[in-house]
């Protein structure tokens, strides 16, 4: 099993209630309870304004019926009445509406940065086992379904219901028969509705699955676009990518068509409840028990709370559809690192560099086979050492676990005689520096990448680590120099080059213990000379550990473990190991020796 595999994954969450959904959606939304109390008292007002208009109207038709000139005055006062509400229903909607798209910005801010601090915080092992494109689609999904959701909210749902509600009321104080008709045909209707949605939840599901494959597919097609291309397999890729798109489009497409043979039902029994209400009240006026104007408030009553249970609807149709993307980002806040940080756990300031594995077995994944099997021994302090032995020996293993990236299955990983689990992650990282073998360079200026380890660092701090680390020279001949942009990855430098920015940048953050894994070994002989000469300078008076390939850059170093299948199986100097006939460091320099002739 490789090395770069993990034993934390983000684990397969059970599908979620409705009532364990929305109680996770409000604590996400825990920034804005109070904005969303003001838009709910809002919404309340501007129902009940809606109410008083056809109540108004009602009034009006009634005094028509039976008119007398001594009710000129009040026509002109309901009239007024009319024009009243109408205007403060204005002033209330504009009101919320304000604060509706207040609500939507600050959710896409809050939850965009509350997504980027779990990320960060998540442990290695989770990003090594999620593809890029999965969790960024993850999030932007997740977030602009949160604010449609919200906005829907808001906007349809709140209103509609407060309007239904009041609606009901006034059918039944109206006269109880035009009540029952609306109380009846409601749970019917509502329960099409739930009934469609449940059929296509297992589609939804399978549809944001596809979205963020689609969307890993395409953004490992572009970070490996040169082997893409090399290899001449832009067609593969585009085919590819073609079948996940054409299995997502064929997903909508049943799905729509299914949501739109129920919007035909559902439209069909809003037509006969409509229907049903004006036939009760024709009935109602031509046995003088309730008045034309009753009618006309009570049909008008109905007819917008039919309309409004069908928006409302569609609208919970909309809702199931971007309720799974919402899930989805809530299944990444539940993800819980596998790095357990004490209460209280110790922030040094200082440390002195010694490390120590004491009995230390661990695997990834709980594999049976162990990328580590009873790990014993001790780096002084300032001492330089090294780790050697084939693909797969564990000595990356080693230096993640001495990051606590990963925590040992058992044994213990101690620094400066204590356990690192006891300090907090950022308290003893922060002494802590690593040369990969792949740098990781971001898509800034080469004074920005070189200053990540020490933002505030000066422009001769980052020029003496430069010359520290044999950069100045090749930074100096860049078109701008130390504000050169390096394109995403350092697609612009060479790998020597960015080997010697990662060293800058290692060596600025003035680490007491240094880690160069694998730092020349992709490099060409002008290159590595250079990270030698370097990585001898930076190493006095700090911890340094090297894991190496090429034992040609160890030879220096203090003490040398040598690993195989996960087991110390020697240590010493070079000398020392190099006498030792038929002993691994001695096999692997006599092919070293013999690739250096062959060449």
């Amino acid at each position: 099993m490789s090395e770069t595999e993990n034993k934390t994954e983000e684990k397969d969450i059970p599908k979620m209630s409705s009532r364990e959904f929305w109680s996770k959606l409000w604590q996400l939304l825990s920034e804005s309870h109070r904005l969303i109390f003001v838009i709910l008292a809002f919404t309340v007002v501007a129902a009940l304004l809606d109410l008083l208009k056809p109540y108004i109207v009602k009034l009006v038709i009634d005094n028509l019926t039976n008119f007398q000139k001594e009710n000129l005055t009040l026509m002109f006062v309901l009239v007024g009445m009319f024009f009243v509400s109408d205007q403060v229903r204005s002033w209330v909607t504009y009101l919320n509406n304000i604060k509706i798209l207040r609500l939507s910005v600050d959710i896409e801010y809050n939850l965009g940065v509350k997504a980027q601090e779990k990320l960060m915080f998540l442990p290695l092992s989770y990003h090594e086992t999620e593809n890029t494109g999965n969790k960024i689609v993850k999030i932007e999904r997740g977030v602009q379904r949160i604010m449609n959701l919200t906005e829907n909210i808001s906007w349809e749902v709140i209103p509609i219901l407060i309007q239904v509600s009041f609606s009901l009321v006034a059918l039944f104080i109206t006269d109880y028969r035009l009540g029952m008709s609306l109380l009846i045909l409601a749970p019917i209707f509502l329960h099409l509705t739930f009934k469609a949605n449940k059929k296509m939840r297992p589609y939804r599901k399978e549809m944001y699955k596809k979205y963020e494959e689609a969307s890993g597919k395409m953004s490992q097609s572009i970070i490996n676009i040169n082997a893409v291309q090399s290899f001449v397999q832009e067609k593969q890729e585009l085919s590819n990518f073609e079948k996940i798109k054409k299995s997502i489009r064929e997903n909508e497409h049943f799905q729509w068509s299914k949501v739109m043979l129920s919007n035909m039902w559902r439209n069909s029994l809003v037509n006969f409840g409509t229907a049903i209400v004006l036939l009760i009240g024709i009935y109602l006026v031509y046995q003088n028990e309730i008045t034309i104007g009753s009618l006309i408030f009570a049909f008008t009553m109905s007819v917008n709370s039919y309309s409004s249970l069908f928006r409302l609807s569609r609208f919970y149709d909309r809702m199931e559809e971007g309720k799974e993307g919402v899930s989805r980002l809530m299944d990444l806040f539940s993800v819980q690192s596998n790095l357990i940080v004490k209460e209280n756990a110790l922030e040094p300031d200082d440390i002195r560099g010694e490390i120590e594995f004491k009995d230390v077995e661990f695997n990834y994944n709980n594999s049976k086979k162990s990328a580590l099997d009873k790990i014993n021994f001790k780096i002084k302090a300032g001492k330089m050492v090294a780790l050697v032995g084939p693909s797969g020996s564990g000595k990356t293993t080693i230096a993640r676990l001495i990051y606590r990236h990963y925590d040992p299955l058992s044994g213990e990983v101690l620094l400066d005689g204590k356990d690192l689990r006891d300090y907090s992650l950022h308290g003893f990282r922060r002494f802590f520096a690593i040369v990969p073998q792949e740098v990781e360079v971001f898509d800034v200026s080469v004074r920005e990448n070189i200053a990540y380890a020490k933002p505030n660092a000066t422009q001769d701090e980052i020029e003496a680590v430069a010359r520290t680390a044999n950069a100045h020279e090749f930074i100096t001949k860049l078109d701008k120099g130390y504000d050169t942009l390096v394109g995403e990855r350092g697609i612009k430098l060479s790998g020597g080059q960015r080997q010697r920015l990662g060293i800058a940048r290692a060596l600025l953050a003035d680490p007491k213990v240094l880690i160069f894994d694998e730092a020349t070994s992709n490099l060409d002989s002008q290159s590595e000379a250079l990270i030698k000469e370097a990585m001898d300078r930076i190493s006095k008076n700090r911890t340094t550990i090297i894991i190496a390939h090429r034992l040609s850059t160890i030879k220096k170093a203090d003490h040398i473990f040598v690993l195989e299948d996960g087991k110390l199986v020697e240590e010493g100097n070079h000398l020392e190991l190099a006498h030792i006939k038929g002993g691994l460091y001695h096999k692997l320099l006599k092919l070293q020796e013999l690739g250096e002739i062959t060449e």
